[in-house]
């Protein structure tokens, strides 16, 4: 096993590192607490700081403190030994994969631009001066690595391919783009503010106009221009600042969200440090993407259920915070909304007067009283008011599960608009109405994407480093393809080889983190791989199961009885292997 990896885990226990992030309680030999992988009420998850591993009996997450700060932070195993060993005071320099992968030499890419933008930034007297008058100063520019994309055409492009890069790798990670056979800079002419995941890696950037390039040009240029999505960078995964924000986030317990880059440097200077910025990055309504990795809103969702939205004071700030607002409320957590005056950034207010800026926040309030109070200032007309209410309003008050809450704002409504409880009362019932089907769709998307695909995720990684590794004698290894070939089986082929396209590029990654994980514990390697083996099965047919259930419904309510037969036929024998697996289990 890597050194830096053993001494890591000499210096900081499985409970020193999970008690940095949740509440655990004692409970005899063990600690618990409420899982952070799922929704719970019940604390499920169990620490054992005799083994080094956590695991909940709801979803069954488990690992180590690697794994767990990898899957808490929505990072890969490289970050999660990033993080813990500037925790740890441990060098990586000892730290060799076998094999360079893509995704490093990516990162590598990355770093290496953000240190010339740096560079170039530092030369230049004019892109400085002008993040000055901003009110931005030089421990923020180092602290944030701010720079500067020069004017010219191909800087980043020179520099990077005189570095040894190739330009493919360039152009796959955002920082040139081709046209016919030339390649450009796709950032010119900008104050660079580099983008960063959760343990501190560059992994795109956002670029503010500075110098107009082609002055001759009447096209007007994208004030902000951020990175395209690539392997490193998916802006529904990232928000700006998080990073530096995420230990202040979970001390002070609620997130402050703004939109842009200088709101939120200015914020951390104010002393607000538990701000992250949206930055051309979008919300969506679950924690986890389409390839079940954790997504920006579900990441601060597992530092702090509470949140304060604090986006200009104009009238696209107000659309976008109430678009932000329906998501974060449809994931249960605790929402408030900062009002700022019309017009008014939160930069603009921090340089007028950061404690200002203060009162601000402690006045934050709910999004209903929020839009209530507008609503009541624009119009004096109780029908004017009632329409806005049902189409403004209302929507909020579905996401609210508690009729206390709802009783409360109702009672709300009638005093400051003037009309009837009743009428209100009457009218949100028909709106609730209309918002079931719906509902339940949202529903069945956060459980099929969530309850199923996320677990899933987890054992397959787990599955194809042990795959990829395969022990440490013959014999293992004959143990394990026995166990592979039955696997295949069962499942499918196809089924199979799909699973085994999506890992194959990680290899070296995986198959490293399956020998620190066994390295030491060979013993409980073959009992390990037939329980996650168990576990896959389940979660795929159950996946299977789920989706045809879905389809048979539909046909249903459809009276479609093309091949509505053999589809319940399919889905009475997933059932029969679900059961088997239960049995099997319960021996």
């Amino acid at each position: 096993m890597n050194s830096s990896v053993l001494k890591i885990k000499e210096r900081l226990s499985i409970v020193d590192v999970v008690s940095s992030y949740l509440t655990i309680e004692k409970a005899g030999k063990n600690y618990k607490a409420r899982c952070p992988f799922h929704n719970e009420k019940t604390p499920s998850f169990s620490v054992s700081p005799d083994r080094g591993i956590y695991y909940c009996f709801g979803c069954g997450a488990k690992g180590d403190i690697f794994s767990f700060v990898e899957h808490f932070e929505g990072t890969d195993f490289l970050g999660s030994l990033k993080i813990l060993a500037e925790r740890a005071g441990v060098e990586l320099s000892s730290f060799k994969s076998k094999e360079k992968d893509k995704t490093d030499i990516y990162y590598e890419i990355m770093e290496e631009a953000t240190s010339y933008f740096e560079k170039i930034f530092h030369s230049n007297k004019e892109a400085r001066s002008y993040l000055l008058s901003r009110g931005i100063n030089d421990i923020s520019i180092k602290n944030f690595r701010i720079g500067y994309a020069p004017e010219s055409w191909n800087n980043i492009h020179d520099h990077l391919v005189g570095k040894g890069f190739k330009k493919e790798d360039i152009e796959i990670v955002g920082l040139i783009k081709r046209k016919d056979d030339r390649y450009y800079d796709r950032f010119r002419g900008r104050i660079m503010f580099p983008i960063s995941d959760s343990s501190g890696r560059v992994i795109a950037f956002s670029g503010r106009i500075f110098k107009k390039i082609d002055s001759t040009s009447n096209i007007e240029e994208a004030k902000y221009l951020n990175s395209p999505d690539t392997p490193l960078f998916n802006k529904s995964n990232i928000l700006f600042g998080l990073d530096k924000a995420k230990g202040s986030i979970r001390s002070r317990d609620y997130s402050i969200i703004v939109e842009g880059q200088m709101d939120l440097i200015l914020s951390h200077q104010a002393g607000f440090t538990n701000t992250v910025a949206v930055s051309g990055t979008a919300f969506t309504d679950t924690t986890t993407d389409n390839e079940s990795k954790i997504n920006n809103l579900g990441l601060v969702r597992r530092l702090s259920s509470n949140i304060i939205f604090a986006y200009d004071g104009d009238d696209a700030g107000i659309r976008a915070v109430s678009r932000s607002v329906v998501i974060a409320l449809s994931l249960d957590m605790q929402v408030k909304v900062a009002v700022l005056p019309k017009g008014k950034d939160p930069a603009d207010i921090i340089l007028e007067d950061h404690n200002r800026w203060g009162e601000i926040i402690k006045k934050s309030t709910n999004i209903i009283s929020f839009h209530l109070d507008r609503i009541c200032k624009e119009t004096n007309d109780i029908r004017i008011r009632g329409k806005k209410v049902r189409e403004i309003i209302f929507p909020f008050m579905v996401m609210i599960n508690s009729s206390i809450e709802k009783s409360a704002y109702i009672n709300e409504i009638h005093r400051n608009t003037g009309i009837s409880e009743n009428a209100i009362i009457e009218d949100y019932k028909n709106f609730e109405k209309t918002q079931k089907v719906t509902n339940i769709v949202i529903q069945n998307k956060e459980v099929s994407k969530q309850g199923l695909n996320s677990r899933r995720d987890s054992l397959e990684k787990r599955f194809f480093g042990i795959i990829f590794w395969k022990g440490t004698s013959e014999e293992h290894s004959n143990t394990i393809n026995g166990l592979q070939s039955s696997f295949k089986e069962e499942i499918g082929l196809d089924t199979y080889k799909k699973m085994l396209s999506l890992y194959e590029p990680f290899t070296d990654s995986l198959s490293f983190e399956a020998e620190m994980w066994y390295g030491d514990k060979i013993d409980i390697l073959l009992e390990d791989t037939k329980e996650i083996l168990l576990n896959l099965k389940e979660e795929i047919f159950r996946e299977q199961a789920s989706y045809l259930l879905l389809k048979i419904n539909e046909k249903e309510q459809n009276n479609n009885k093309e091949n509505l037969e053999s589809d319940i036929i399919a889905y009475q024998k997933l059932v029969e292997k679900i059961e088997g697996i239960k049995k099997l289990r319960s021996k």
